[in-house]
């Protein structure tokens, strides 16, 4: 029962981080802190390898950029309540998601393109991605 609650309010903030990221494409600091303090619930373990998974965003956001500091903070945060292999499945997932939204985005940015309708570039919102791919991986790990 503790564990259902738990997931609940992890889920309740990732959704609030979702549509934060969809409206201002911005996470607000207090959201991954929360999440972190949902993986202090009593009696489940706090997962500390789990942010080992947003070390590659990290890496990606200095190196590369194009990735926010709060996704980074959201998936490390994600690892605390989730652990390592849960998180990993779910980041990759997302990334899918995000991969496929893209390469239907651009397609249609040709077809608009070809009817002169012009549309300028946007960054994508990462954490609605990242919250279906925790839905999968907590699903089907249930």
């Amino acid at each position: 029962m503790e564990g259902m609650i738990r997931l609940a309010l992890f889920f309740l903030i990732l959704s609030l981080a979702a549509v934060s990221d969809i409206r201002k494409r911005m996470i607000p600091d207090w959201m991954p802190f929360f999440i972190a303090g949902v993986s202090l619930f009593p009696s489940e373990p706090v997962y500390l390898t789990g942010l080992l998974v947003a070390l590659p965003l990290l890496v990606a956001g200095i190196t590369v950029g194009g990735i926010g500091g709060g996704d980074i903070k959201l998936t490390g945060a994600c690892g605390l309540v989730l652990g390592f292999e849960r998180t990993l499945a779910g980041l990759l997932m997302a990334l899918s998601f995000l991969l496929l939204f893209h390469a239907v985005r651009q397609c249609v940015r040709k077809i608009r393109k070809a009817n002169c309708v012009a549309e300028k570039e946007q960054a994508y919102p990462l954490v609605p991605f990242l919250l279906l791919g925790m839905v999968i991986s907590v699903l089907s790990l249930l």
